[in-house]
């Protein structure tokens, strides 16, 4: 009974190597073959270079059905890879509303800017016309006393 638990253990283990196998269950790398027999001739298989036809315990697998797995692999990948494509493109729509958003305050603020620059400068001429006329106050105020 136990021999049948582990073949059976062995078939289930090499039914889930997916895709194209590198190496048997027995650790022993897989080979490349093409097939001889009259049923299958010129068909391309991974086998286990341990193994033989008698032997189920290690890895024989055709490679036609090796490659339907890795391209339904990559089809799922590039599936996914679609998927992430259209959400960095929505991030990217909205980081470019954000940005023009941005970018119109900043105008705004350089427009700000350039005016209060504008009314500093006319401040200060109108600050030194002040200053003017304020010493002209005190030397009339001081000739009149001087005069007086």
């Amino acid at each position: 009974m136990s021999s049948v638990n582990s073949s059976s253990n062995s078939r289930d283990r090499l039914a889930k190597q997916c895709r194209i196998p590198r190496r048997c269950n027995c650790g022993e790398a897989v080979g490349l073959f093409t097939s001889k027999t009259v049923k299958n001739p010129g068909r391309l298989f991974h086998s286990c270079l341990m193994g033989s036809e008698k032997d189920k315990t290690h890895l024989f697998k055709w490679t036609n059905k090796s490659i339907v797995e890795e391209i339904k692999d990559f089809q799922d990948l590039f599936d996914v890879l679609l998927v992430d494509n259209s959400e960095i493109q929505k991030s990217m729509r909205a980081c470019e509303t954000i940005l023009k958003r941005h970018e119109s305050r900043i105008e705004e603020m350089e427009d700000a800017i350039t005016s209060c620059e504008e009314k500093t400068i006319e401040c200060i001429r109108e600050l030194r016309i002040i200053k003017a006329l304020f010493v002209c106050c005190l030397l009339m105020v001081f000739m009149y006393i001087t005069y007086a």
